[in-house]
């Protein structure tokens, strides 16, 4: 198709139909990770402290929290849709310990109650507010998407701040696969006890011969199981390079001294979660797709059971006739190796409503 005279070609962006379709799977298993095991009828206030949830700060309620995240409330799932529907609402993606505020002493400014819990406590004094609750991110401090920013860039949260950063403000290079968790350089500084596990990380020391003994003994911390008691296993050797740190693949965490003397400072520094094996974010999106898989296949197979034999067999019918026209149809186009356009789709759909018309009066002739 052309573009507008007014329009570069440059900046026309063609997609096939397999990229529109491996886009909205991407995108249907993103929202299944982060919402899959969210209940979006009943408040989570009642769980308690949740180990991670998906979460939304509403700046429609408390303004002030754009300015001060301290100031700002976090409202779970259901919140979002039954007492906020409407509101500017910060997409947090998800948050560990934390409980909904929804209707609480934070929001007292606006008057907003919780409709779906109206018993709560004034305050949450466990849960934490970063900057992400304000809408700003990274060391830049600027939202995400950035309206300003022209430079495309993943974001990488990391998982003792739980900030996200921009992968070019990391200041080191960030590893092309073969790493499953990020340490910002800010928590390593304030969690040295970390320098230690520097051989479990895919940020190298620069000295060869101090590099070898930490692998070494990463290593035989890898082999053997973590001990718990007055046994330290903490690795001796201490990097120098407080900078951003890439968890390896093999379960890092795990690596972690258990002794009595480590977790008293794992609880001292407040990061005992690290210890917690249903802490990571990513079995929290494995267990939110297979959740949200099954309530797809259930809601399914509750159709299919609702449905008379005469009733799934032209169901059938009708799903493999649209299958077979619409493949023909798009068949044309990649013979000729031409674009699909939206008003093709449509095109083709309208075609589909005027046989099915035709094909309805021909019988009702008939009759």
């Amino acid at each position: 198709h052309e573009a507008p005279e007014n329009m570069d070609d440059s900046d026309v962006v063609t997609m096939t139909l397999n990229d529109v379709l491996e886009f909205e799977d991407e995108m249907i298993e993103n929202t299944a990770a982060v919402l899959g095991a969210a209940n979006d009828k009943n408040c989570s206030y009642n769980e308690g402290y949740l180990k991670r949830q998906a979460l939304y700060s509403c700046l429609t309620c408390i303004p002030e929290a754009k300015t001060d995240p301290s100031m700002a409330g976090g409202v779970c799932l259901a919140c979002c849709f039954h007492c906020h529907d409407g509101h500017d609402l910060i997409e947090l993606y998800t948050k560990r310990n934390f409980r909904c505020d929804c209707g609480n002493a934070k929001f007292a400014s606006s008057a907003s109650k919780c409709t779906l819990c109206d018993s709560k406590d004034e305050a949450n004094e466990l849960n934490s507010y970063n900057q992400n609750f304000s809408g700003t991110y990274c060391v830049c401090h600027r939202p995400y998407p950035d309206p300003e920013d022209p430079i495309p860039d993943e974001m990488i949260q990391c998982i003792i701040c739980e900030d996200w950063y921009h992968s070019r403000h990391l200041g080191v290079e960030v590893p092309e696969d073969n790493f499953a968790e990020m340490t910002c350089a800010m928590c390593i500084s304030k969690h040295e006890f970390l320098l230690h596990y520097d051989g479990l990380t895919t940020t190298k020391l620069s000295n060869t011969d101090e590099q070898s003994e930490v692998d070494v003994t990463a290593e035989e911390n890898l082999n053997r199981a973590p001990l718990t008691g007055t046994l330290c296993t903490k690795p001796k050797v201490k990097s120098e390079k407080m900078v951003t740190k890439f968890g390896l693949q093999t379960t890092w965490r795990k690596q972690l001294c258990t002794c009595d003397s480590c977790l008293k400072m794992y609880e001292h520094e407040d990061v005992a979660f690290l210890l917690d094996n249903e802490d990571p974010v990513h079995l929290y999106e494995e267990k939110s797709k297979a959740k949200a898989h099954a309530v797809l296949e259930d809601q399914n197979k509750q159709l299919l059971n609702s449905m008379d034999r005469v009733q799934m067999i032209e169901a059938i019918i009708g799903y493999n006739d649209l299958k077979e026209n619409l493949g023909n149809y798009l068949k044309k186009f990649a013979e000729n190796k031409k674009v699909v356009r939206v008003e093709d789709i449509e095109e083709f759909f309208e075609g589909m409503k005027a046989r099915k018309k035709k094909k309805v009066e021909m019988t009702y002739s008939c009759r």
